[in-house]
């Protein structure tokens, strides 16, 4: 059937329609798809990256603030990290939350299953990260932390950490594969799409072909071109190639190449800004092609949320940057001017505002004063301060709230410029507030409004200032009372100059009356003289000269009365300083004779109610609890006496330190609330005070100890309250009250309390025992740190001591103690001497009380030690020489001298010099012992964990000196010559050698106390040969394994087989390696040094040549020191005192002076001074012999001009050492 042209033309209209629709709705369809893919990416794949991104970052900022607070050695810096930490871990929890639930749009951020198991995994790792963060950060709190094994659990964190990076990595990599997946989706569409015109495009050039060639012109005139063109242009869009030029005819603007070069141009758009957008371009968005453009409506969506971000980062910088700038502008020692010009200056630079002033707020003057400005010039009428309420800036001092105004009034005061004067338009007045509490204001002016971010910026600064500006004031207060003290110390010397002028003028006023007498004397006289003269004047004269007579006789009477009196005043006050340093030697006295024997009882008493042998049961236990009690019970009795007694004599010192209101309640707490439960009452703590403030912390306690006591001794039944509370309006703002419910104080009573012995009811019968000494002693320790107690009761419901204290306490420095006297020597004690062997470690105890020797001895034959026990200094002094002990335990009040001499003679003996001794004694705590050379100080009565301690700390001093050995395996980790340098020379040997050395024969050559073996690149297995090996060749050395790299477990495991410490290598293992070495060779036997004695010379005498000159009135050390030195070749010369020795210097040259300090006629003191004085003799060196072996002595010797110092009886040796070393020069 033949079709007309006509029906060809319909069949090519319909063709070419049917091609068309199906070219657009396939077109249609490919751009939803692409579409799609794309707001898929705004929709999903963009909010989840940034939501995966800052939980990486929030995860990676905890794990490095975690480790930060293992090194925070500071409190306040620990307690900064811990809230960096808290803020760490908020943002990691939030970043899983708004994944899970709203961080994309709204809407949680799974983009399937995949992806929401993802996040399953990430939970649970979070919850065990957390653990053991809470874990590490509790034991990181503990007070006498443990610093290694804080590090060795952020070490343990670390698998978690890496494990928890890796799943959110890969949960990062996976959605960036989803994204992926719908961009080649849409790609593959586009593929597809232009597969599909093709076929389409040939289907209907068949049929058109078929039509004929008149019809081929109706159909370019619907394409806009030639097929081929069109079929060109299609297949570089398919590739993605846009660059076809595409030529319509005029007017062709429906056509398929009009479509396709609107499509083309619009993906060039596109690609366009998606190029920029990478780039970081984000100015300018897409436009759009209709209001159906769903791609490019997403694309800029995608802009505006990115260039949304951008600005919040910009934000955030801009105002990290500003409070750093102002925190190290204002870093240092600034007044508060200048503090506030440097503040106020650059927070109106910062942002850009037009004038700023500052003002503090002044407490008394209840008013603000101006004391920084920028770019302010003042008027009459703007005041330089303000009082509260008064004006914007009053206003907000009241309120503690800013205020933000806009200005149009011509009033104001404008801005002025080298060039302009402008008025301001706005106002921002912000209070600087510190703890809640006003401290300044601070207003800037602008002519144009503060952003959101500036204002933000403003109202966290005030924060910043004010604390800096509350330091400022701090350091200004305490400039002030420095300056008080001075002042008040210049004028007490000043009053002390006007007594001087005082008594001057007193004898000045006598010696005028003396001198009246005489010319009475004389007037006498020239009376007597003229009587022949004037006879009719004799009797009136002979009475004038008897009044006169009686005048001087009542003068001198005067005199003599007054000097009566003086002299009556002078033995007054000497019988009172002696009365008073009568009372001090009989307290020092009795304090040791007193707390010796009872460091015995509460000891052996203490042992047997410990009764670790089972020897002691029944009433005998019970005994032995009574006297442990009793003899603790008379301890405090004695030390309330000695302590009111120092109080009493001025001796007590005030040492202060600050106290943490939170740590003094934590530690009565702890103390009192059994206490207080055990008796049936409740105990309150309430501390309003939530501060630090500076007092003693021991005195502190001790009253608040007695205060508490007593309320709890005194109260049957309710309750007990200790609170904390700060008053700044009162002169002593610090307030610490205890109340109880007990049987109350009357009125009368209330004075008498706080006297020595005195009670409430002081009668034979009362209820409750005691001394009465306990608020005697509280209220003498309140008045010492500047404060006092006040007392508030209701007889029969309670009372309430009051202790009141200042915020500032000046600390005096307390006399000099004198030492006990000495006491009978004793017999000679039973202790180890004979059982003595080569290896032991060994105690020498030097006291005089055999009880506590015995005691010493049975707890040393526990503790694996011999103990050598001697009763008197010249005993312990042979026993140390003898038998060169570990460690030396020493009292100081000893029978033949006293302990402080003993630690002389230790410390200037060659010999004994590196003997390490503890000082062990009754009387208070003397730090000159200490820089004497005593390693610690132990207040009797000590229990034997004390006793323990302390004779640990003689060991450990004997295991450092540096005479051990140490094998280090060198496999490229770590090297000898390292650990020489991290131990130090004082540290140890190091022997060095390879991993295939033959261990046996190395450690029989060179013996090593402990192996250092380091793993390298081996396997773990050739370092538990190399362990096993060393072993077996000494059983009994120590090991530690050095690795570069966490071992596994199973690998952990058998190291450990052999030692318990295996070090990776870290920036803290050299730390950890020192700390190691030093607890493996605390069981080290110490080496102990020879005396180094100087050469001899050639003819085999060490003194040959040398002439010495001997002053010394004693003529036995004269022939003793004379024999000594003259076995070794000196020429020897004597004198008998000082100034012999003066006048024997110049006739004869000698290479060295030794010096008695105790001559007659002229002592040594005098006999140095003056050979120092003199030129031709200031050259020659001199030795002071002396038998005055204090410390203070020998410093007075040797500040007098003396080159050295040797106390009496001298050793041998030493003299002979040091006569060499001397006779070579003085030193320069």
């Amino acid at each position: 059937m033949k079709l007309t042209v006509g029906k060809n033309m319909a069949l090519l209209v319909a063709t070419a329609l049917l091609g068309l629709a199906l070219l657009t709705g396939l077109e249609q369809f490919l751009m939803e798809r692409v579409y799609d893919g794309a707001n898929f990416g705004n929709v999903n794949a963009v909010p989840s990256l940034r939501v995966l991104g800052n939980l990486r970052r929030s995860f990676q900022e905890l794990c490095v603030q975690a480790s930060r607070h293992v090194y925070a050695t500071d409190k306040k810096d620990r307690t900064q990290v811990e809230l960096q930490i808290q803020i760490a871990r908020n943002n990691v929890s939030k970043a899983i939350r708004n994944y899970e639930i709203d961080g994309c749009f709204g809407t949680n951020c799974f983009a399937d299953e995949t992806d929401k198991t993802d996040l399953e995994k990430e939970k649970p790792v979070w919850a065990q990260y957390q653990a053991r963060l809470d874990a590490m950060l509790a034991e990181a709190g503990k007070d006498g932390q443990d610093m290694v094994k804080a590090r060795d659990m952020v070490l343990a964190m670390d698998p978690l950490s890496d494990q928890m990076l890796k799943l959110i990595d890969e949960h990062i990599d996976y959605n960036i594969l989803i994204a992926k997946k719908f961009s080649d989706e849409a790609v593959a569409t586009k593929r597809n799409a232009i597969q599909l015109t093709l076929v389409i495009c040939a289907i209907m050039l068949g049929v058109i072909a078929l039509l004929g060639y008149w019809t081929s012109r109706s159909i370019l005139g619907q394409l806009g071109g030639e097929p081929s063109e069109a079929a060109l242009i299609a297949a570089k869009l398919a590739e993605g190639d846009l660059s076809s030029e595409i030529t319509l005819k005029p007017g062709d603007t429906n056509s398929l190449m009009a479509r396709i070069k609107i499509l083309m141009e619009t993906l060039e758009q596109l690609a366009n800004r998606a190029y920029a957008i990478g780039q970081g371009d984000l100015s300018e968005e897409v436009k759009l092609v209709s209001q159906k453009d769903r791609l490019g409506i997403a694309i800029n969506e995608m802009i505006r949320m990115l260039r949304g971000a951008r600005a919040e980062d910009e934000r955030r910088n801009w105002l990290k940057d500003g409070y750093s700038q102002i925190s190290t502008a204002l870093t240092g020692d600034l007044t508060t001017e200048q503090l506030a010009d440097s503040a106020i200056g650059m927070i109106g630079r910062y942002l850009d505002a037009g004038r700023g002033v500052f003002y503090l707020y002044q407490e008394a003057e209840q008013a603000l004063v101006l004391i920084g400005s920028y770019m302010y010039t003042e008027r009459n009428h703007i005041g330089a301060s303000f009082a509260l309420g008064e004006g914007a800036v009053g206003q907000v001092a009241r309120e503690r709230k800013p205020i933000i105004l806009e200005v149009a009034a011509e009033e104001v005061a404008p801005i002025i410029t080298g060039t302009m004067m402008a008025l301001p338009r706005y106002t921002y007045t912000y209070p600087l507030l510190h703890e809640k509490e006003l401290v300044g204001v601070i207003e800037l002016s602008s002519f144009e409004r503060f952003d959101d971010k500036k204002q933000e910026f403003l109202a966290n600064v005030g924060g910043m200032l004010a604390s800096f500006l509350f330091v400022a004031e701090q350091r200004v207060h305490i400039r002030k009372l420095l300056v008080a003290s001075e002042a008040s110390e210049k004028e007490m010397r000043q009053q002390s100059e006007q007594l001087r002028e005082s008594n001057a003028r007193m004898e000045e006023q006598q010696q005028q009356l003396q001198q009246q007498a005489e010319e009475m004397q004389q007037t006498n006289a020239q009376m007597e003289e003229a009587q022949q003269l004037l006879r009719q004047q004799t009797e009136e004269l002979q009475q004038t000269n008897a009044q006169m007579e009686e005048s001087q006789q009542q003068l001198e009477q005067q005199n003599l009365e007054l000097e009566t009196s003086r002299r009556q005043q002078e033995a007054k006050a000497k019988q009172l300083d002696q009365a008073s340093q009568y009372k001090s030697e009989f307290l020092a006295n009795m304090s040791h004779e007193l707390r010796t024997p009872l460091n015995s009882i509460i000891l052996l008493s203490k042992m047997m109610v410990s009764d670790e042998d089972g020897k002691v049961a029944g009433e005998a236990l019970k005994w032995a609890q009574v006297i442990h009690r009793s003899g603790e019970d008379l301890l405090r009795l004695i030390n309330d006496v000695l302590d009111l007694s120092k109080v009493e004599a001025g001796r007590m010192d005030v040492h202060l330190s600050p106290v943490r209101s939170k740590d003094l309640c934590s530690e009565l707490q702890g103390m009192f609330e059994h206490v207080a439960r055990d008796k049936g009452l409740s105990f309150v703590v309430e501390d309003a005070l939530q501060r630090e403030f500076v007092s003693d912390p021991d005195k502190l306690s001790q009253i608040l100890r007695n205060l508490l006591t007593n309320a709890i001794k005194f109260t049957r039944k309710g309750s007990v309250t200790f609170s904390l509370s700060h008053h700044p309006d009162q002169p002593m703002p610090i307030r610490l009250s205890v109340r109880d419910t007990g049987i109350g104080i009357p009125e009368e009573k209330r004075n008498v309390i706080f006297e020595a012995f005195q009670q409430a009811d002081g009668s034979t019968s009362r209820e409750f025992g005691g001394t009465g000494l306990g608020l005697t002693i509280s209220l003498r320790f309140a008045q010492m740190l500047g404060g006092t107690i006040e007392l508030q009761s209701v007889p029969g419901e309670g009372s309430e001591f009051i202790v009141l204290l200042p915020d500032a306490v000046e600390a005096a420095e307390a006399p000099a103690r004198r030492p006990s006297e000495a006491r009978a020597s004793l017999d000679a004690p039973r202790d180890d001497r004979e059982t003595v062997r080569s290896g032991d470690r060994i105690i020498l105890l030097i006291d005089d009380d055999p009880v506590f020797g015995q005691m010493l001895v049975s707890m040393n034959r526990r503790l694996g030690y011999k103990t050598l026990v001697a009763h008197d200094g010249a005993s312990g002094l042979a026993l140390a020489g003898q038998y060169r002990p570990h460690g030396i335990l020493l009292d100081l009040g000893l029978p033949d001298m006293d302990g402080s001499q003993v630690l002389h003679e230790i410390k200037t003996r060659p010999a004994l010099a590196n003997l390490p001794v503890y000082i062990v004694s009754a009387r208070d705590r003397d730090e000159a012992l200490l820089q004497q050379g005593a390693i610690g100080f132990l207040s009797k009565p000590a229990d034997d964990h004390l006793l323990a301690a302390a004779e640990a700390t003689l060991i450990r001093a004997v295991g450092s000196k540096g005479g051990e050995r140490i094998l280090v395996v060198e496999n490229g980790g770590i090297d000898g010559a390292e650990v020489q340098s991290l131990l130090g020379k004082g540290g140890g040997a190091v022997v060095a050698a390879a991993p295939g050395a033959d261990w046996a024969s190395l450690l029989r050559q060179e013996p090593c106390q402990l192996a250092i073996v380091d793993l390298g690149a081996d396997p773990v297995a050739d370092a538990l040969a190399i362990a096993a090996a060393l072993r077996e060749a000494d059983p009994a050395i120590s090991l530690v394994f050095y690795t570069g790299s966490h071992p596994s477990d199973e690998e952990e495991a058998a190291l450990r087989a052999y030692s318990d410490c295996v070090i990776v290598k870290t920036p803290q293992a050299g730390q950890r390696l020192m700390e190691n070495v030093e607890r493996f060779l605390q069981d080290v036997p110490r080496q102990h040094a020879a005396l180094k004695t100087p050469p001899a010379s050639g003819d085999g005498k060490l003194l040959s040549g040398r002439q010495i000159l001997v002053v010394d009135d004693d003529p036995r050390n004269l022939f003793v020191i004379t024999a000594a030195l003259e076995r070794h070749g000196a020429k020897l010369f004597s004198a008998v005192n000082g100034r012999r020795a003066l006048e024997f210097l110049p006739q004869q040259k000698v290479d060295l002076v030794l010096m008695d300090i105790m001559m007659p006629e002229m002592d040594g003191y005098q006999a140095i001074a003056a050979i120092r004085a003199d030129p031709a003799l200031a050259g020659i060196p001199v030795v002071a012999i002396t038998a005055k072996a204090l410390p203070a002595e020998r410093e007075k010797i040797l500040a007098t001009g003396a080159d050295d110092y040797l106390s009496k009886p001298v050793d041998y040796d030493v003299l002979v050492a040091r006569v060499a070393q001397w006779c070579g020069g003085r030193k320069a």
